[in-house]
C-alpha cells in the first residue's frame, strides 16, 4: 500500500512537471510572437525616408539614404567625400537635397562644380519615391507596373495638349487608363 502510494505521487509529480514544461514552452512560443510582430519587417518603419544619389569626382559615388532632408555637407560625409585633389572651390554645403535628387561633382582648375537633376524614374519607383506626371519622360513613365510605352506616350500627349496636368485624378482623362489603372499607379504619381 505505501508502495502504491508512492507510485501515484511520482506519477502526479512527472505529470505536473510534464504540465509545467509545456506551460513554460507555450508561454515561450507566445513571447515570441508577440516580440516578431511588434517589428513588422514587412512594413518600413520609416516611411518618409529621403534617398538622395550623388555622383561625379566622390570617393564612393552611390544613392544614400535619410531619415530627414539631408544638406551637401551630410551627403558629402556619407559618401566619403570629394576624391583627394579635386576640393578646389567647394560652394556651399548648406545646399538641402531633395528626396529623388541626384547631386553630380565635378571639378577643374576653376572649382568643383555642382550639377543638379533628378534620379531616373526607375531608382525613384524602386525606392517608393513618387514622379512626376508632369515632369517625366515618356521612358520614365514606364516605370509605374500597367504604364507601358502606348500609355505613357498617351500621357505625355495629353500632358501637352492640356500644358500640363493640373491635378494627378486629370491622367484618368487619357486613353488607356481607367479607374482600375490609376488606382494602382495613384501611390507612385504626383504633379
Amino acid at each position: 500500500m505505501l508502495s502504491d502510494w508512492m507510485m501515484s505521487k511520482r506519477e502526479i509529480n512527472d505529470c505536473t512537471m510534464g504540465g509545467v514544461t509545456l506551460l513554460l514552452f507555450l508561454l515561450a512560443v507566445y513571447l515570441m510572437g508577440s516580440i516578431s510582430s511588434l517589428s513588422e519587417p514587412d512594413r518600413d518603419p520609416f516611411p518618409d525616408k529621403v534617398f538622395v544619389g550623388i555622383s561625379g569626382d566622390i570617393a564612393s559615388p552611390g544613392v544614400y539614404g535619410f531619415y530627414q532632408t539631408p544638406c551637401l555637407k551630410d551627403l558629402l560625409i556619407r559618401s566619403g567625400g570629394l576624391i583627394p585633389k579635386t576640393e578646389k572651390g567647394l560652394p556651399s554645403t548648406g545646399i538641402l537635397c531633395h528626396s529623388g535628387a541626384n547631386l553630380d561633382m565635378r571639378s577643374n582648375v576653376k572649382g568643383t562644380h555642382i550639377f543638379k537633376g533628378e534620379m531616373s524614374a526607375f531608382y525613384k519607383i524602386t525606392l517608393g519615391i513618387p514622379i512626376s506626371l508632369n515632369r517625366e519622360t515618356l521612358d520614365g513613365l514606364t516605370a509605374i507596373r500597367g504604364i507601358g510605352p502606348k500609355i505613357a506616350g498617351a500621357i505625355v500627349r495629353e500632358r501637352a495638349k492640356r500644358d500640363g496636368f493640373k491635378g494627378v485624378a486629370e491622367v484618368l482623362s487619357v486613353q488607356g487608363v481607367g479607374p482600375a489603372l490609376y488606382s494602382k499607379i495613384r501611390p507612385y504619381v504626383v504633379l
